[in-house]
């Protein structure tokens, strides 16, 4: 075992959050009072760990990002970055530099528009971001259509088994609509030497009680508690435990809320996108700084957050026993940092992901 595998085994453990980019109110800017805010509150919810996840930003965005969540978060919080970029040269950049600014891990995948003719191309290209930096590295498990003509799961297992071996692979995110069967097949072959995460609430249970489950994250956790009703971290810790009659009275607890939010992302990501405001909308609801994300080139892929579903969020909220925010809607909209500041919503007709 390595150093690297080691150390995932003791701090890879309970909720991962996935943190989201915050823009000034004309969105020229990063935000850098939210993201610190959010920061903050993801050490407030309990979480063990960040991804820093954005979209529609620049490569230097990227990297500024990372220095300010290392920076506010003080080893109070694993902070990883996401290096899964279309562009591998960008991907490598952002692994160099994560590792320099103080990140504790890296997330990599094979692009879903570079399709790969050989299991070999797979390999290459992955093994070449592993060995770029010395981060422990989260692979991912996804249907990815750049593969689906070489095994129909999108995942190639053959492959993912030599990586299991290189001593800084460490874990595998397995994504929330992955196919039971593949799923199974993961566990089996890559359990022994690597942590596997799913980000379906549904499969860990049953994983749990046959292979080392012992995270879950990189997905909307924020939509299944608060930092005063921390469900799912109560549940993880239980599930670490191998106390599965106490967890299974918090997982029922949680499925209203997680059905719907299953259900509002499996469309987008299959094909490669996400609900991005309605993301930020469960990060405010439970105290993040919300705000609305970039209108860039793939606002057209994203759903738009209108009355309808902020009313469904809140609705699945209240299922589970979580309070009305008190906050305006307005808050939202500019970010929690932002309105504090004094700045007020103008324009909204113009902003393709959102519609009062």
């Amino acid at each position: 075992m390595s150093q690297q595998k080691d150390w995932a085994r003791e701090k890879y453990r309970g909720v991962e959050d996935s943190l989201k980019t915050a823009f000034s109110p004309d969105f020229e800017e990063l935000d850098e009072d939210g993201i610190r805010h959010d920061v903050r509150e993801s050490i407030r919810q309990g979480f063990f760990a960040a991804m820093c996840s954005s979209t529609d930003t620049t490569l230097t965005e990227k990297k500024r990002f990372l220095e300010v969540v290392c920076d506010e978060s003080r080893g109070r919080l694993l902070v990883g970055v996401n290096a899964a970029l279309k562009n591998p040269e960008e991907c490598l950049d952002l692994l160099v530099h994560g590792e320099k600014v103080g990140c504790t891990h890296a997330f990599i995948e094979y692009p879903r528009s570079l399709r790969a003719e050989s299991p070999e191309d797979v390999y290459r290209y992955l093994r070449r971001l592993i060995d770029a930096t010395r981060l422990p590295i989260i692979l991912y498990g996804y249907n990815c259509p750049a593969i689906r003509h070489l095994h129909p799961s999108g995942m190639l297992l053959d492959v993912f088994e030599r990586l299991a071996d290189i001593p800084n692979v460490v874990g595998m995110k397995l994504t929330q609509p992955i196919n039971i069967g593949a799923a199974y097949e993961l566990s089996e072959r890559l359990s022994d030497r690597i942590l596997l995460g799913p980000a379906n609430l549904e499969l860990i249970p049953i994983l749990a009680k046959n292979y080392r489950i012992q995270w879950t994250g990189q997905w909307v956790v924020e939509s299944l508690q608060s930092p005063e009703r921390p469900y799912l971290v109560e549940f993880m810790d239980l599930v670490n435990k191998k106390r599965f009659d106490e967890a299974m009275p918090l997982y029922w607890r949680m499925m209203p809320a997680y059905k719907y939010v299953h259900n509002l992302q499996e469309s987008f990501l299959l094909k490669g996108s996400h609900p991005w405001a309605h993301i930020n909308y469960y990060h405010w609801y439970v105290g993040g700084n919300g705000g609305l994300p970039r209108g860039g080139k793939e606002a057209g892929e994203s759903a738009v957050l209108d009355a309808e579903g902020r009313n469904e969020i809140r609705e699945c909220y209240r299922k589970i026993g979580i309070a009305p925010v008190a906050a305006p809607e307005e808050e939202f909209v500019v970010g929690k940092a932002n309105y504090t500041k004094g700045i007020r919503a103008k324009n909204l007709t113009r902003m393709p992901m959102y519609r009062e």
